[in-house]
């Protein structure tokens, strides 16, 4: 190498190590890219030019290293931006807590007890997506025909331009229950569409078998338990459990619960819990210990 292309290649040397911002993955990386600009500053320097018009090589060297040298970090640095996922923002409620709140899209979302959900910061930009980890939500979807509104719970999607419609995840069962109060809504999973729901139609779905059955009730709307009133209508008991464990923050020992037939039970979510389980008793074949120290209540047969 020449003594003029060595103090050039010196001067990119010191320039990248440095700078501390340089986005460089590897030491390889990094000495490629300072080939790449050496080559770009020499060819440009030994082309012909007017003895009258020369600049110092040293001078054209560093401003050319500069100017190439922030480009090349500037590309890398908005290159890494373009493929870093979106931050998520995240929505909880703690038991016998409820939790309103307004989308970056005017929509309106009512959080249940024990109920987590999430969406990207980017949220009404190029899409309308919320993802319902655990719990039940009751969504009031503004009108967006450009950008359809997505709720996902595990495998099952539920799509809508603008409607209201309420949510509701039962994890130990791996089941899904969509409940439509206003509009219409298309429920799916991730290669196939299971059918439209219109008002006071509900769907339950099998998150990991995709089975799914679906009924309409005239007096069905799905938000009742916004206003305090929890209906539950041809619910297996343990549904009835999974739901108590999430308003009150308890845990039941059920291991062997005998008895998974459907039923239906409305009480009020600000009754005390014992009340509630009295309840559960008559219209079952199971009785309930009482709260441990972890509040964990055992299940036993009558």
């Amino acid at each position: 190498m020449r003594r003029r292309d060595k103090k050039i290649a010196d001067f990119l040397d010191r320039v990248s190590h440095g700078n501390k911002a340089t986005p460089f993955a590897s030491e390889e990386e990094r000495q490629q890219a300072q080939q790449r600009l050496l080559s770009g500053i020499m060819a440009r320097a030994e082309a012909p030019v007017p003895r009258v018009h020369i600049i110092s090589i040293a001078r054209i060297a560093v401003a050319a290293a500069t100017l190439l040298l922030l480009a090349g970090v500037t590309w890398l640095w908005q290159q890494r931006s373009a493929n870093r996922p979106a931050a998520l923002t995240w929505i909880t409620t703690g038991a016998r807590e409820q939790k309103r709140v307004m989308l970056p899209d005017s929509s309106i979302v009512i959080l249940n007890a024990g109920t987590r959900l999430s969406y990207s910061t980017a949220f009404n930009k190029n899409d309308r997506v919320i993802t319902l980890h655990q719990g039940e939500a009751f969504f009031d979807v503004h009108t967006n025909a450009t950008i359809p509104f997505r709720v996902f719970t595990d495998s099952i999607s539920t799509t809508v331009l603008g409607t209201s419609f309420n949510v509701m995840k039962y994890a130990r069962a791996h089941t899904v229950k969509i409940t439509v109060k206003t509009g219409k809504v298309q429920i799916g999973t991730t290669n196939k569409v299971l059918g439209n729901l219109l008002p006071a139609d509900m769907m339950l779905v099998n998150a990991r078998t995709g089975h799914f059955t679906s009924s309409h009730d005239d007096g069905l709307q799905g938000d009742e338990w916004t206003s305090g009133r929890i209906i539950m209508r041809e619910e297996p008991l343990s549904a009835i459990l999974e739901r108590l464990e999430m308003i009150y923050g308890v845990t039941f020992d059920r291991h062997s619960l005998p008895d998974d037939s459907l039923r239906t039970i409305t009480f009020n979510a600000s009754m005390p819990l014992p009340q509630v389980l009295t309840i559960v008793e008559t219209i079952s074949n199971v009785r309930f210990g009482k709260k441990d120290d972890q509040n964990k209540i055992h299940v036993y047969v009558k």
